[in-house]
Parts: structure tokens; sequence; C-alpha cells
């Protein structure tokens, strides 16, 4: 009766399972039952192979160590030889024999039924398994009914990844992005470091549709995937809600110092590679897109909450066409360092900014000497600022580079206008940053835009602090005497304010050296200053260098540096910096008079 209840209810649980062959099995029950209750009965036989025989099944007996005795039909497929034991994995990724765990479980229990990787000469395969122990008066040995159910694994693996997955692009949807988001909020929480979440959405993806058809929408869709998983920084990571929408998590590591202009700045990097031409077919688009960020805790402590105000940003930013938002509490001042960054991206590409010249008088007959280049910049928010007033924020957000090349561009140009109008120019002074003349390309870069005007490069004076060379002293050297041979005068600017050994002033590459401005002010009513600044002239001039300086407010500092030996000078006693139509005037006055004269 033992036996005839372990087969009745390993029979309904297979029935139950597999209800396309389980008919086909019943009968193969009802045969071994009577074998069960007549095992002297010839029958025997008879009964087990129309049991192995009939099932569709892979279905074979194995003794106690599980080694293959006999096999029906259906398992001829495989190549088992007797003796064998079929190799079964625990799962499809960790080959750990599943036989040990097997074996235990039926120590206790007469059937065993479970999931396990058949190894095959490819990839393994999921079977599904039902095994009776049988009992008769000689051994233990096995009933094992093996049943393939590899295609139902991978049609769930598919559901399963669809369920989580965006069907196009494999990014993680909705559901698996927040699942992700709630461990980033925990560690920040339990860490009191910042996180940000992102909306970047493609306003113009259906309007590509629209005129292009919905496959180019698709290959688009599927290319901007792939560039914001390039351009994404490590540990990021990347979402889709929609086809037009995009999500990323942004992570500690990611909003180290001054949170918001690091965001922006990566925020940034995601725009610009989306506005790398797209390879359509027979065609190129460039897109844009806007982003909306909220910071944890201050948009919000829980992941809903934090969406919500990143779509908020996103939607003001659409609105008032500002490519990077950041959610605010209301009442609260914007974080200025951000916000310049984004005003600055803008005034590039809307030409806020304005060259001015600052003249530069000798000092003995106030003769106008040079014209110091100053960039203005004129923001519809701040009202006039100069470049030495956002140089730091430009260069944090990785703009200071374009925006001093666009300078030197329109200054190339101006100067060709002038010549072409036959005002004479006495020449320009222009600041070359510390990140500027890191550039390997920075020689062939000022003298390609020389040739292209038509441009001698005497006429450029080179104003140079000691940053550069406190960074990088021997690629300093070598890039100054790069300058200095390709014709360029090269002046030290700041002279006297920092911590630059003798050995740099002794460099002959030098023209001149400009003097701090701190080393001018309350020159006339302090004692130690003025001693102090006669040493610095003394010896520059021991070096056979020009002295300048900036900044000279009244005439006693005027008279006072003449005296003690320098040259020319810029600042109010001369007057303030002009743009080019105020001194295109002064450039006119000062060559009738000198021709008078």
């Amino acid at each position: 009766m033992m036996l005839h209840s372990s087969y009745t209810e390993f029979a309904s649980s297979f029935v139950l399972s597999v209800p396309g062959i389980g008919l086909v099995l019943l009968l193969a029950w009802v045969l071994i039952q009577r074998w069960s209750q007549q095992q002297k009965n010839p029958v025997q036989k008879l009964s087990l192979d129309s049991f192995f025989s009939n099932c569709p099944c892979v279905v074979w007996l194995a003794d106690a160590e599980f080694n293959l005795q006999q096999a029906n039909p259906a398992a001829q497929q495989l190549n088992w030889l007797p003796g064998c034991r079929p190799q079964y994995y625990q799962s499809k990724y960790c080959q750990q024999s599943a036989w040990p765990d097997i074996s235990a479980e039926l120590q206790f229990q007469q059937h065993w039924q479970g999931v396990v990787w058949l190894a095959t000469d490819n990839d393994p395969k999921a079977m599904q398994l039902w095994i009776t122990r049988l009992l008769d008066h000689k051994s233990v040995c096995y009933l094992v009914v093996q049943h393939d159910i590899s295609a139902e694994q991978q049609q769930q693996a598919q559901l399963q990844q669809l369920s989580t997955h965006d069907a196009l692009t494999g990014l993680s949807n909705r559901t698996l992005w927040l699942a992700q988001l709630e461990p980033v909020l925990q560690q920040c929480e339990a860490s009191q470091r910042h996180c940000a979440v992102a909306l970047l959405e493609l306003t113009e993806l259906n309007q590509i549709r629209q005129q292009f058809g919905n496959q180019q929408a698709l290959i688009l869709e599927c290319w901007v995937a792939e560039q914001l998983q390039q351009h994404l920084p490590p540990a990021a990571v990347l979402g889709q809600f929609s086809e037009r929408r995009f999500a990323i998590i942004f992570k500690a590591e990611h909003c180290q110092q001054h949170t918001e202009l690091a965001l922006w700045q990566l925020a940034r990097q995601l725009q610009l590679c989306l506005q790398n031409p797209c390879p359509l077919t027979d065609f190129e688009v460039s897109l844009r897109c806007f982003l909306g960020l909220a910071v944890y805790p201050q948009a919000g402590t829980d992941s809903e909450t934090l969406l919500h105000h990143a779509n908020w940003a996103l939607q003001q930013g659409i609105q008032q066409q500002q490519p990077i938002t950041f959610w605010q509490q209301p009442g609260l001042a914007t974080p200025a360092d951000w916000q310049t960054a984004d005003e600055l991206e803008q005034a590039l590409r809307q030409y806020q900014f304005e060259l001015c010249y600052l003249p530069c008088y000798q000092l003995e007959q106030h003769l106008l000497t040079a014209l110091t280049i100053q960039l203005a910049w004129h923001s519809p928010k701040r009202g006039l600022l100069w470049l030495e007033d956002f140089a730091a924020i430009a260069a944090q957000s990785h703009q200071l580079l374009a925006i001093e090349r666009w300078q030197f561009q329109q200054l190339c140009q101006q100067l060709w206008q002038w010549r072409q109008q036959g005002i004479p120019v006495p020449g320009v002074r222009i600041e070359l940053s510390a990140l500027q003349l890191q550039q390997p390309d920075l020689l062939p870069y000022l003298l390609h835009h020389l040739q292209e005007w038509q441009l001698d490069p005497a006429l450029f004076s080179l104003m140079i602090n000691e940053t550069y060379y406190l960074e990088q002293p021997g690629l300093a050297h070598k890039q100054m005497e790069a300058l200095a041979k390709g014709g360029f005068s090269l002046w030290w600017l700041h002279f006297g304010s920092g911590q630059t050994p003798l050995f740099l002033l002794q460099q002959p590459y030098w023209t001149g050296v400009i003097l701090a401005a701190n080393a001018v002010a309350e020159l006339e009513n302090d004692d130690q200053k003025r001693h102090l600044c006669s040493c610095l002239i003394r010896l520059a001039v021991s070096q056979q260098l020009q002295v300048s300086a900036q900044q000279i407010d009244n005439e006693m500092q005027g008279y006072l540096l003449h005296v003690m030996g320098c040259q020319s000078g810029t600042g109010q006693l001369f007057g303030q910096a002009q743009n080019a139509g105020h001194i295109n005037k002064i450039l006119r006055i000062e060559h009738n008079t000198q021709k008078t004269g």
C-alpha cells in the first residue's frame, strides 16, 4: 500500500503539472500499480515497457547512485549509455551538481520534483524532474521522468525582462529604476550625503516621427540611449520612462563639492553628447533636450517626491527654454554657481559678450602705447560683468577655454577692420589663463588665426601670471619659449603678488612685467609700500625688462611710478575700458596728435 500510495500521489502531481501528457502517464501508473501488487507476475516487464514506450517525456530508471539502468525511446536523442549519471545542475550559471540535494531529500520522502539544468553540448537546458523511489525486496531504485521546459523558461525570462526593461532600448523601466533608486536614498540617508535624480526629455522626437517616419524615430531613440550610456559617469543609473523621457540617478560620488555645479556639469555633458549628428538613413539630425534635476534631501527624501520635483523643474525649463533646471524650494535663491554656468552657456550662443579696450599710456609723455583687452559680459540678469568676475565658474563648468578662444577670434577680426579703415593700433595686450596655456595646440591655434586675418604676432603682448608655472613648471617653460619664438611678446602679469622664484624672472622669453594692483594701491600714502614697489621695479629693470602698472588711480601714483622707473600703465587716471566704437575715436585722436606733434 505504501508503494501504491506514493505512485498515486506522484501521478496526481505530474498530471496537474503536465496536463498534455498526464492521461498517458495515468494509464501507465495503473500498470505500475499492478506491478507493485503482483511483483512475481510476468506482466511486470510488460507494464514497465508499456510505460516507457507510451510516455512522450524522457523516462529512465536509476539505481541507488542515480546511474542509468534503463531509458525509454524518448531518451535516445540524449545519447546516454547505461551506467552513466546524467549531469544535472542547480542553476544555469552555477554548474554545481543537483544530485546531492536531491539524494538528501529522497532519504526522507518517496518522491521529489523540481527544476534542474541538464548539461548539453551547447547551453544547459531547463528540465522539470519527477523522481519516485521504488522499493522492492532487492535494492532501492528510482523512476525519473524528465520534461524539457527550456522554451517556457526562455519565454518567462523574456516576460520578466519586459516587465522591468524597455522593449526597444533594454534600459531599466520606471519599475526597475525606482527599485534601483531606493538603496541609493537609504545610503545617502545613512551617510548624510547628497544624490540627485534627473529627467531628460526629447522635445523634438514627435516632430521627427511625423517628418521622417516611425522607423527613423525608433533608430533615433536607440541612438539616444546608446549615447547617454556612453557618456554617463561611472555608477550613474540610466532608465527610460517613455519613448521621449529618460531618467538618471546621480549617486553620492557625483555630488561631492559644489553639488549643483557638479551636477550641472554632468547634465551639460549629456546635452552635448546628444548635439552630435545622429546618423539616420540618408540624413542627419541634431537633437535638443531639456533636463530637470532634483537634489536629495532638499528636493525630497523619497523617490516619488524627488521625481515630482524633477518633473516640475523639467516643465519649467521647457517653458522658459532653459536647457538645465534645478528644483528650488519656493522663496529660496537659486544657487549662483550653476545658474551662472547655465547663463554663460547661453551668453556664447546669444552674443552677450563684447570686447572692451583699456588704454595703456606712457607715463612720461602720456602717449598711447597699447590696448589691454578686457572681456565684458552684458548679462540680462546680472548686468555688466568682467571676465575676472566669472572666470572661476567658467573654468569649473569647462567653458573658459571656449570663451577665451572666442575672445581671441573677435580681437583678430577687430584689428583687421581697423587696419582696413586705416586706423593704426599701437599694440594689444591679452591675458592667457593657465587653462589656455595648457593646451598643446595653443601656438598653432594663435598663428592660424593671425594668418587668416593677416596679422603680425609682434602686435600681440600675451599677459601670463605665475599660476601655470606653479602647476606645470616644465611644460610652462616649453610653452612660453615656443610662444616667444612664434613672435609674441610675453609679459609677467601681477608681478610682485605671488611666490615665483627669481629663476623665472631671469628667463629670456620675458618682454616685461606688469605690477600687481596691490603693489600700486595706496602707494602715495604708505612709505613701506613705496619701498617695496621701488624694489620690484629695480629688480625687473636689472633683468632688462620693461615695467608697466595697472589700476593707477591718480596723478600722484603715476608720478611716483614714473620716478621709480615704471614706463607705462592703465587705470582710472587714463580712463576706463571702452568698446570698439569709443576706442576707435581715441585711436584716431591719438594718431592725429602724433602726426601734428
